[in-house]
């Protein structure tokens, strides 16, 4: 995976989501003035400036984000973002590496760090579950990450991209990869990502 392609994926969904919002608010304000109004002025140096700060806090992301792996291997990492889960949400949190582990791209391991913040994120908000396990698969010339939760579970059809999914879909879309939600009311949530690797 070209690294010059990961800035406009690491960023966390929720910032690029709002940045996102903003830009779009602007632009249909911007439609519903007329080309002389000062108000007009007013939004078009508003939306130029959230596009330029999308674009640093981009730069700013990705630049940071390799540091987060120098600490260890990508299992450790996972590991160690686990265990603060189980901490924060009071709830029994394990982690489990199979396989030959072995370093991946940065970028590779980068977003498999993500999709696992991401996911553990959506247990702590809305899961309400008792118990979550990640599993790092090494496998010949893949590497699968699981995540899955006892929780309440959703449905994936009808989660309006309240759970960052299209982010994480994204994320690893760039990478070469598939991601598959399986969820349902009352069973529980399970999020497979695998990439090459």
């Amino acid at each position: 995976m070209a690294q010059s392609r990961l800035p406009g994926v690491l960023i966390h969904d929720t910032l690029a989501q709002g940045f996102t919002s903003i830009v779009t608010l602007l632009q249909a304000a911007q439609a519903s003035l007329d080309t002389t109004s000062q108000a007009r002025r007013h939004l078009d140096l508003a939306l130029a400036t959230a596009r330029e700060n999308l674009a640093e806090a981009r730069t700013l992301v990705s630049a940071l984000t390799p540091a987060m792996l120098a600490a260890g291997t990508l299992g450790d990492t996972l590991h160690r973002v686990t265990g603060t889960t189980a901490a924060q949400a009071g709830i029994e949190a394990r982690a489990e590496v199979t396989g030959t582990a072995r370093r991946l791209p940065t970028g590779t391991e980068v977003v498999l760090l993500r999709v696992c913040q991401e996911a553990l994120a959506n247990v702590r908000k809305h899961a309400a579950a008792r118990h979550v396990s990640v599993r790092l698969r090494y496998g010949d010339s893949t590497v699968k990450l699981i995540i899955a939760d006892d929780g309440k579970g959703f449905d994936p059809a009808a989660a309006n991209g309240g759970y960052g999914l299209n982010g994480m879909r994204d994320r690893v879309r760039q990478a070469g990869g598939t991601v598959e939600v399986s969820s349902a009311p009352g069973q529980g949530t399970e999020v497979r990502a695998e990439v090459p690797g």
